[in-house]
């Protein structure tokens, strides 16, 4: 076979010989690396605020100086009004719970047995039609989470009275606050007789408690 220069120069291992130099010694092949093991996936809990029941006995006495007995509870939660109620004794049909949580609608059923609780948005007509008979709404931090709440009170039918809680400061889930009373009247004087502003302060804060009228 006849020689190729070629073949020697494009060869790395033939030019090292010529050299006198020994080729590179091949690495010994790494062992796998061990696999990263996945974190711990934690599921989601829906956390509640904790059971203030100076808040709902506020509320109770205040909807007491109305001298009215009945209540629609809109934003009824777990049903911690109507706990309230059945420890004074009162009949679950001068009551009515509605909330836009399912879960919590059946927890207040399993709390409250025999207490009426309706599942869906208070303002449709369907529900609206549950409790529109009743003579005194309840809101408990409840008309500051709502983003169309003068909306919300003009659909009130005239005369209802009504029991709402308002933070005075800034307070996770709410979208507004009312530091003084004059920006409280300010906002919503025009469709609703304010008679008296309270204040109450508990776990979640300083809250002004409102008794108004639906003009």
């Amino acid at each position: 076979m006849a020689f190729n220069p070629n073949q020697l120069l494009n060869n790395p291992l033939n030019i090292l010989n010529l050299q006198g130099a020994k080729p590179p010694k091949a690495e010994p092949p790494r062992p796998p690396a061990a696999p990263v093991p996945a974190p711990e996936v934690v599921p989601a809990v829906e956390s509640e605020l904790p059971f203030d029941k100076g808040l709902y006995l506020d509320a109770y006495s205040r909807l007491g100086l109305l001298r009215i007995a009945n209540v629609a509870d809109l934003g009824c939660g777990a049903g911690n009004f109507a706990k309230i109620m059945a420890e004074k004794n009162q009949k679950p049909e001068l009551y009515i719970g509605v909330d836009q949580s399912h879960a919590k609608i059946q927890g207040a059923k399993a709390a409250c047995p025999g207490w009426r609780f309706v599942y869906g948005d208070f303002n449709s007509e369907k529900v609206k039609a549950e409790y529109e008979r009743f003579e005194a709404y309840l809101l408990l931090n409840v008309l500051d989470a709502i983003e169309d709440d003068l909306g919300f009170l003009e659909g009130v039918g005239s005369g209802k009275h009504l029991v709402v809680s308002f933070p005075r400061g800034p307070r996770e889930g709410s979208l507004r606050f009312f530091p003084d009373n004059f920006s409280l009247r300010e906002r919503y004087s025009s469709l609703i007789n304010i008679k008296s502003v309270g204040s109450y302060r508990g776990g979640g804060g300083l809250l002004g408690m409102v008794l108004a009228e639906r003009w």
